[in-house]
């Protein structure tokens, strides 16, 4: 009775808060006024509505979920619209919000239609401890853990609904019910592109193409799926120490260059004689800590600094890394200031272990072995042998040979820790063995999502691309944070 009890309380203060934006069966007129959230000016103007579909779209008389949607009306004459699918996957639409203005000011015929998909944001959760009236909102606290897993576990036939192919059902109900005339694009970053994709192989609604930032692994690239995370960012960290080994001002502060010294450390570290650096890094693990680095370009920039100072001065690490290199991520926290923001831990293991991890079965000590001798690695490949979640089969859809689809643009940052270049380049020959027509553009030295961090060069190549111009082939953005 007390589970049914906080249950009910839970419920209701979830519907609380979207009570301005009740469930709408669909129509161009369904949006209506959003949630309020105070202190973030770039919402204002735009429209929400909350869609009810099918659990299950094969059983469209089954039971319902919610799906949330915002949308930023065009600010000029109104053209089209683009949909945008967030990454993750976990990740809400919310990770679009502080860019908006931008995008707009670029495209200001468009819609801009942002929904969050399901499992995460003010969709449908896959347990009541991710919903916004629970203890933590949509992030899970830790008394709400347990019972979270309970109930993924106990309702594992609807827990296994919330898919890649279902999501991408989704996308195709919601574009049908609330798209408007004139052009249509759906733009995607990182896992949302693996998930435009899906949509391309079963879309019926029309679209005029797909752009794809940070292009995932085809589902069939067993060298970069996610139980390779690791070798994918030591690839591009050692490109990174390659650069300051050819620079003779960063190499030279190294006895016998910044590679050697690098390995040397690494060897005393596995041998246990540096016990020094575990204890004043926080995390512990310089590998990771590094790795996790790759991610910005001003922290990226300061790898170097962080082995001299592991080398001599292991004292200093925390403080250093604390007070400089920490900053730089700060930019990127604005994006969980919303609501609805926090990551979807438990959509992330789902998805990972039906099908974005090829190794699914991967032991902790198999990682660590595998692992051994990179230089750079990332804490995700061992957490995904502590993921329990009831994983759904591999639909038809899964592997499946791309045909019938729209035009495709690829923009791919050439130091993309999280999808590399490779792993995109093999993704666009599966999908021009297809018949699909692919236009790739590479941008010299991003890193992962060039939404953020390479708008310009972006920008550039959806305006060449919408307007049926020629894409440059290469970018070098005039400046990334």
């Amino acid at each position: 009775m007390k589970h049914l009890v906080a249950a009910s309380a839970i419920l209701s203060a979830m519907l609380g808060a979207c009570a301005s934006v009740p469930p709408q069966t669909g129509g161009v007129d369904a949006f209506g006024p959003c949630p309020q959230e105070a202190g973030h000016p770039e919402l204002a103007g735009s429209i929400c509505t909350v869609q009810s579909v099918a659990l299950n779209p094969a059983a469209p008389e089954g039971e319902q979920i919610d799906l949330f949607v915002r949308k930023f009306p065009a600010t000029g004459d109104r053209i089209g619209e683009f949909w945008m699918l967030a990454g993750g996957p976990g990740e809400a639409g919310t990770s679009f919000y502080t860019r908006i203005a931008d995008l707009q000011a670029r495209f200001p015929g468009y819609d801009v239609l942002i929904p969050d998909h399901r499992g995460t944001g003010r969709s449908a959760r896959l347990c009541t401890g991710e919903t916004l009236g629970s203890e933590a909102g949509t992030a899970l606290a830790g008394s709400e853990f347990g019972p979270c897993f309970g109930d993924i576990w106990a309702q594992s036939e609807r827990t296994m609904q919330f898919s890649m192919t279902h999501a991408a059902h989704d996308l195709d109900t919601l574009i049908a019910r609330l798209g408007g005339e004139g052009e249509r694009w759906v733009y995607a970053v990182s896992y949302g592109t693996g998930l435009a994709l899906r949509f391309g192989q079963l879309h019926e609604a029309s679209v005029d193409g797909l752009i794809l930032d940070s292009l995932v692994p085809a589902l069939d690239d067993t060298q970069h799926d996610l139980s390779h995370r690791s070798h994918t960012v030591d690839l591009v960290g050692r490109r990174v120490l390659a650069a300051c080994a050819a620079d003779p001002a960063c190499d030279g502060r190294f006895e016998g260059g910044i590679e050697a010294a690098y390995a040397g450390l690494l060897a005393d570290i596995a041998a246990g004689h540096r016990a020094d650096i575990a204890e004043t890094l926080p995390g512990g693990n310089l590998r990771h800590t590094l790795g996790t680095m790759l991610d910005v370009p001003a922290a990226r920039a300061r790898i170097p600094d962080m082995i001299d100072i592991a080398i001599d001065r292991p004292q200093a690490l925390g403080a250093f890394y604390t007070g400089e290199v920490v900053p730089a991520f700060d930019a990127l926290s604005a994006v969980s200031d919303y609501e609805a923001s926090a990551f979807s831990i438990t959509l992330a293991g789902l998805i990972g272990v039906s099908e974005t991890n090829r190794r699914p079965d991967m032991t902790a000590e198999a990682v660590a072995a595998e692992e051994a001798e990179l230089w750079f690695t990332s804490p995700l490949t061992q957490l995904q042998t502590r993921t329990s979640m009831p994983a759904y089969a591999r639909d038809e859809w899964f592997d499946a040979p791309y045909a019938d689809m729209p035009p495709v643009l690829v923009v791919h940052g050439t130091l993309d820790p999280k999808t590399t270049l490779e792993g995109a380049r093999h993704h666009i020959a599966a999908l021009e063995a297809g018949g699909t027509g692919v236009t790739l553009v590479t941008v010299e030295g991003a890193p992962h999502a060039s939404w953020y961090f390479a708008p310009d060069c972006l920008y550039d190549a959806m305006e060449d691309f919408i307007d049926g111009d020629a894409v440059a082939e290469r970018c070098t953005p005039a400046s990334m944070p």
